[in-house]
């Protein structure tokens, strides 16, 4: 056990308390080897996150998705995130996702439409605003950076 440093400037002692020293159990380590997400199983992540109830493991994904929604990730989507993952694998020119509404395959980043479709983030935003698929005919294949104000 590590002590916790204890002291006043009055010059009265207090009692040092200890802290058990973190145990090397599965999932702790710090350099993200050897990890698994316990809901999905998924062994690569940006970042990885941690139930706040149990303390186990989560990706990036279930992680956010149990913050927002305060339940597990559905088997759906993990479904999808992992029918995603092998197309990828199986097609050489594949150079990453592809929008489910408009299939472009440039965005500044991934949503997920109320199907649970992977979408690109002008139809994610459309959809969630409009309640209904972005047109085709607003397509644009230049990604616009946000205005500063």
């Amino acid at each position: 056990m590590a002590p916790v440093p204890g002291g006043s400037r009055s010059g009265h002692t207090h009692a040092q308390i200890y802290l058990p020293e973190p145990s090397p159990a599965e999932g702790l380590d710090n350099s993200g080897e050897g990890k698994t997400c316990s809901h999905c199983h998924a062994t690569s992540t940006p970042v990885w996150r941690r139930d706040p109830r149990t303390h186990k493991t989560l990706c990036n994904a279930c992680g956010l998705y149990l913050y927002q929604r305060q339940q597990l990730r559905p088997q759906k989507l993990i479904t999808v995130d992992t029918e995603d993952l092998d197309v990828a694998d199986s097609d050489g020119e594949y150079d990453g996702p592809e929008c489910a509404n408009c299939g472009t395959r440039k965005t500044s980043t991934w949503r997920r439409n109320m199907a649970g479709a992977q979408v690109c983030n002008a139809c994610g935003v459309y959809e969630k605003t409009n309640r209904k698929p972005r047109p085709l005919a607003l397509r644009n294949d230049k990604i616009r950076p946000r205005t500063k104000h």
